[in-house]
């Protein structure tokens, strides 16, 4: 008997969904006799996520009803909850977008802010719009859960269609392991000072030492905009101190070359940020030449890396779902909380996230109403409700508005396929200090990726 809710998975098939992500929908007890349907075009993928979440289903008894189709259609009626995870040729079209940055001397990560983000928000969102309408039209009463780059565009997206979003992105487990890192005497960590943050197994290894044991000692209330949150409150949990005079006493204490752009700011801003620098420098001018690029060490995402990790994991992938690997290795990831979201809402439990994109509604009071924020939420059937915040500071308020009106002008610009909004856009990036150059590397982007964008050529 299917008790739970209707989970439709729209890119099932995909690496950013991934293996523990269908785990934890799996194993979560509020979701168990749930009807899971996974959807994704790569037949081959399905097949395989398939086979797994049907093995999964026996073995743990998870009770569940599993559908499994490449026409969304088909599911997507009655759905309670449906999960995002889509993309498009995503790294050779990424890899592209960082090479026009450099041809015209801006040195940028190109994935969710500066120009290189405007090619990769319109060719989602021309991929992407008709799923948002599929959803409206067939399924009105469901939450979408985003977890697709670049999340704040997409969930401006979905609010254009008026549907019902959240989107999700772990990257506040990365504050956590920066925190960790300052405060390594106070957690009484001896090991890996010298960790510095890298594209490598073995640096994400070294960063969960920090990041373990500052999660379970400390809190912190960041809030900002996705990849450009602030923590705005770091306590102990045990006693609830304020650990901002112990972080400002200890940052001084860091190697120059940890997270360097992240203490520059903080000495400026005198609030941490939290995503690291590779996601920090995305949405901030000051690394944009070649020399402030290697001053900060900032690191284009490894594309190698990537495809190691993509295939290591369909591997594992193809031995559970062949039954060459035993389920019984199977280890969920903590940090990626899909299934926490679908069942706060769905029990109306009044859970805790750390950190959710909603339509901000006053959750940051000096930021519009309906921009996409990042904060802590509660969960329950109302969907994800912000905690309220407050003010930022003036001077970090002022970096998140122009980010939103970026996004705003990108997003309008991507749906209606309109070259002159998409101008504007470029014309207040903070990369591009030339009116001239803002419409030559517009329209450079344009063509590259043109049979990517027929909302701009029809």
């Amino acid at each position: 008997m299917v008790d739970g809710p209707k989970v439709v998975i729209i890119g099932a098939g995909s690496v950013s969904f991934g293996l523990e992500n269908l785990g934890g929908i799996m194993q979560h007890e509020t979701l168990m006799g749930s009807t899971l349907a996974l959807v994704d075009i790569n037949e081959a993928n399905l097949r395989l996520v398939t086979a797994l979440a049907r093995r999964m289903n026996e073995e743990w008894d998870s009770k569940m009803v599993i559908h499994s189709t490449t026409d969304r259609e088909k599911v997507l009626s009655d759905a309670d909850f449906v999960i995002l995870s889509v993309a498009v040729d995503r790294e050779e079209t990424w890899k592209k977008d960082h090479g026009i940055g450099k041809k015209y001397g801006i040195w940028h990560y190109a994935e969710n802010g500066g120009p290189g983000s405007f090619s990769h928000t319109a060719r989602g969102i021309a991929f992407i719009m008709p799923i948002l309408h599929d959803i409206h039209d067939l399924a009105p009463n469901a939450w979408l859960i985003n977890f697709t780059n670049p999340v704040p565009r997409i969930h401006y997206a979905a609010n254009y269609t008026k549907i019902n979003c959240v989107s999700y992105c772990h990257q506040i487990w990365h504050g956590y392991g920066i925190l960790g890192r300052i405060l390594a005497a106070d957690l009484e960590i001896t090991n890996y000072l010298d960790w510095t943050f890298e594209w490598t197994d073995e640096s994400f290894e070294k960063m969960a030492l920090f990041l373990v044991k500052a999660a379970a000692e400390y809190d912190i209330h960041a809030a900002g905009l996705n990849h450009f949150t602030w923590m705005m409150d770091i306590r102990r949990q045990e006693t609830g101190e304020d650990l901002y005079p112990l972080i400002r006493k200890e940052i001084s204490n860091l190697p120059p070359n940890f997270e360097p752009l992240t203490q520059h700011m903080f000495n400026v801003f005198g609030l941490l940020p939290v995503p690291g620098d590779c996601h920090l420098a995305e949405y901030l001018p000051y690394t944009v030449t070649k020399e402030n690029w290697i001053r900060y060490s900032i690191q284009l995402y490894d594309f190698e890396w990537s495809e190691n990790r993509r295939n290591k994991m369909w591997e594992e992938i193809t031995g559970m779902a062949t039954g060459k690997r035993s389920l019984d290795n199977f280890v969920q990831n903590p940090f990626d909380r899909g299934e926490y979201v679908i069942a706060g809402i769905f029990s109306n439990a009044n859970s805790y996230e750390a950190a959710l994109n909603i339509t901000n509604n006053g959750a940051i009071s000096n930021l519009p109403d309906d921009a996409v924020v990042e904060v802590p939420v509660t969960l329950n059937r109302r969907g994800a409700l912000g905690m309220r915040m407050g003010s930022l500071p003036e001077g970090i308020a002022a970096l998140c508005q122009r980010e939103i009106s970026l996004a705003k002008l990108i997003t309008k610009a991507s749906i209606e396929g309109d070259r002159e909004v998409a101008l504007q856009a470029f014309a207040i990036d903070p990369m591009i200090n030339d009116l001239s150059l803002a419409e030559t590397i517009l329209d450079e982007y344009l063509q590259a990726h043109k049979k990517y964008l027929p909302q701009f050529f029809t």
